[in-house]
């Protein structure tokens, strides 16, 4: 059976690279020899394209690569880095935007995960919240600016919204340039810090609430899995708690009632749909104590594939194994893009 040729691209500009070295890692260990035939692209801290033999996956190893072993963007790139489909593990910025999966639907190449608007949608926590209210998704209050004003922000948080608030950039992922703050001093400096991340920034109220994650894969039909809870070491569940501590708890599968978790997986269902996704994406969501009322979060089209992660922790609390859940994600990326590549024939009359 010839094997099916995968291009794995990882590392990437933004600050979440080290984060896409280990989900790499994993995928690339994982990932059925019997089935696929992987090659590794790495994308450096300065954006240039590097095709390696490297599997560590180690970034001080990964910088001993022979400077002319990068590839010039040119027509030699096609042939140099040609694959079946590609496997994008570029975690925040030129990654899980849409940009690389643009780049990708103008090639005419099939890839694994969301297409680029859609991408894009789920990336922007702005657009997506909007979309969300207007799906009548509930979520915690939040606020949004595109300008550090700091009186503004003052004023219309102590005004609208009430300490303590969440202060996060509007197009990162991993917990990355979030801070929380418990008064005006420490909301205008947590503003600030967001804004050296991004041009936008949101503002959400901080409620009393379980964090909760769940997964959800398809194209056409979906299957949305049962949901995690995450226990944080950390006030919240940043960075550091995520990728370096390694102190997170995780509960899975979470202890809910009944009519409370069909709640939460049919909000993550809609949450998916609303942002027109495919392929997959882990859906966060809060649960507030007390009401029991579910409010969704965001949803990321390019979540961790650490060995801590929950996208494929919670595949294997149902039975799917880490192999057989790319396996599917695969199979997902050929689906799209053969539907796709039907709808443009057919309307270009071909």
């Amino acid at each position: 059976m010839k094997k099916t040729k995968v291009g794995l691209i990882f590392g990437g500009k933004s600050a979440e690279h080290a984060v896409s070295l280990n989900s790499a890692a994993a995928i690339f260990q994982q990932l059925d020899r019997e089935r696929y035939e992987p090659f590794l692209i790495y994308i450096n801290r300065a954006g240039e394209w590097c095709l390696t033999d490297n599997t560590s996956f180690k970034e001080e190893e990964l910088k001993k690569e022979k400077l002319n072993s990068f590839i010039p963007w040119n027509a030699k790139l096609k042939e140099t880095v040609d694959a079946d489909i590609y496997f994008p593990v570029l975690h925040g910025p030129n990654g899980e935007d849409g940009r690389i999966q643009g780049l990708f639907e103008m090639a005419g190449k099939p890839f694994v995960g969301a297409a680029s608007f859609s991408s894009q949608l789920a990336m922007d926590k702005v657009a997506s919240k909007l979309l969300f209210a207007q799906a009548g998704l509930k979520q915690a209050p939040f606020l949004y600016f595109s300008e550090n004003n700091p009186e503004q922000i003052g004023e219309l948080v102590e005004k609208k919204l009430s300490f303590p608030v969440f202060v996060k950039p509007c197009s990162l992922g991993s917990s990355v340039g979030i801070r929380k703050a418990k008064d005006r001093k420490e909301l205008l400096a947590a503003a600030d810090f967001a804004f050296g991340y991004d041009n936008k920034i949101i503002i959400e109220k901080a409620i009393d609430m379980r964090e909760l994650e769940v997964s959800v894969m398809g194209n056409d039909e979906i299957m949305v899995s049962s949901p995690g809870e995450l226990l944080p070491s950390h006030e919240f569940y940043d960075y550091a708690d995520k990728y370096l501590d390694g102190k997170t708890q995780f509960r899975i599968p979470v202890r809910l009632d009944g009519e409370v978790e069909a709640r939460v997986r049919k909000t993550a269902q809609k949450a998916y749909r609303t942002l027109f996704l495919n392929g997959y994406a882990r859906v966060d969501l809060f649960l507030e104590k007390g009401s029991n009322e579910v409010l969704i979060n965001e949803a990321n089209t390019i979540p961790g594939f650490t060995t801590i992660s929950m996208f494929p922790k919670l595949w294997q609390a149902q039975g799917i194994s880490f192999t057989q859940l790319l396996d599917r994600l695969i199979a997902y990326g050929f689906d799209y893009f053969g539907k796709r590549k039907e709808n443009v024939d057919e309307g270009l009359g071909r």
